[in-house]
């Protein structure tokens, strides 16, 4: 696979009247990408063919302003994309994380919302982005956003975060899985929409089923390598994931590990609507993660492996669902999560350093994942 993205950023600039401000913000992206893909000879079966190449390219991103006064923010963001190069019909020569589920440009508003800040609290209400393991932004051109409410406090090494949400748009990257593909929900949803807004159930398993949203809470306590989290993730009628992680650093070696547990609540919509091989079944997959990292200047050597058990009396035998995220195991690919999927040891052996030749500052990186 060839491919080549360039990146451009819109600088901040702020004007100021008094105690108000209005700041440019976003990410314009220029992204150009040439693949050849062989099939495996399955592929080359089904597909008639050995293999493709195409290339495509698009112009697109996030772009909007913030404001402020006094202890409030405005965000408003538009999330767009548009098409540099004509739709291709054949659709597997249109580069599928570019744009919306048909392959066309499009344009919404991803963020409208206020802030109020109170010292050491927050309260955001509206479409906005979220980080975390369970629910982040899989961000590709666009982000995943949320439209709902978000508490946030932080006092010296205590963080609480969490968001209530009803409405998801899912970013881009989602469409590095083929609309309702039985393991569209590892990653991305199930029903996903990229190109606007939808509700949980429909992103889900892509069905308008009746659920009064999802919570996410996070609580961590200690500071950059040396903390204990718990993070909570509730949907309503449909399934509750917690993970614990705990992370320390010991002169030069950085440990940390992780389990995520995961069950069905109330109506379990997710056992009515998967296929009928899976009927009968409950969701309750786990998945263990543990690292060890050595770190000295700039170099960096990283272990990371990762467990999801078997559980034949489970949904795809102990698979995880992870619809709001790409981030469930600390492995990760390109456009997907690893090691989610039940009965599946994941590893991944990494080095990274930043040298200079000649003054210029050049980072090697290699790694090896299995």
């Amino acid at each position: 696979m060839r491919y080549f993205s360039a990146l451009c950023c819109v600088t901040s600039i702020a004007f100021a009247a008094q105690s108000y401000t209005i700041t440019p913000v976003g990410q314009l992206q220029f992204r150009f990408e040439d693949k050849s893909k062989d099939y495996t000879p399955l592929g080359a079966l089904y597909l008639q063919d050995d293999g493709i190449s195409y290339s495509d390219y698009i112009v697109g991103g996030t772009f909007g302003f913030k404001s402020s006064f006094d202890n409030y923010d405005l965000n408003s963001l538009l999330y767009g994309v548009g098409r540099l190069k004509d739709k291709d019909t054949n659709s597997l020569k249109n580069e599928k994380t570019f744009y919306a589920n048909n392959g066309d440009k499009f344009l919404y508003i991803g963020e409208l919302n206020i802030k109020r800040d109170f010292n050491t609290q927050s309260i955001t209400i509206g479409r906005q982005s979220y980080k975390s393991n369970l629910v982040n932004d899989n961000y590709r051109i666009t982000k995943n956003s949320y439209e709902g409410l978000r508490y946030d406090y932080e006092n010296q090494n205590f963080t609480l975060q969490s968001l209530y949400f009803n409405k998801i748009a899912s970013s881009t990257l989602s469409n590095s899985v083929p609309f309702n593909h039985k393991y569209g929900f590892l990653g991305y949803g199930f029903g996903y929409d990229t190109s606007g807004f939808t509700t949980i159930s429909k992103h889900i398993i892509n069905k308008d089923l009746s659920t009064d949203g999802a919570v996410h809470l996070l609580a961590r306590y200690g500071k950059e390598d040396k903390y204990i989290s718990f993070e909570n993730l509730l949907v309503d009628d449909l399934f509750n994931t917690s993970s614990v992680v705990f992370a320390y650093n010991i002169n030069s070696i950085y440990l940390k590990a992780g389990a995520i547990y995961q069950t069905s609540i109330g109506d379990n919509h997710i056992e009515k609507y998967i296929e009928s091989s899976q009927q009968g079944k409950s969701l309750k997959a786990k998945h263990y993660q543990s690292k060890i990292q050595y770190k000295k200047n700039k170099l960096k050597l990283t272990y990371t492996i990762t467990y999801t058990p078997y559980d034949d009396d489970s949904i795809y035998q102990g698979t995880l669902f992870s619809p709001f995220s790409n981030h469930a195991s600390w492995l990760r690919g390109l456009n997907t999560s690893h090691a989610i999927i039940a009965d599946t040891v994941s590893q991944k052996f990494s080095i990274t350093d930043l040298v200079y030749i000649d003054k210029l500052p050049v980072l090697l990186s290699t790694a090896y994942v299995k």
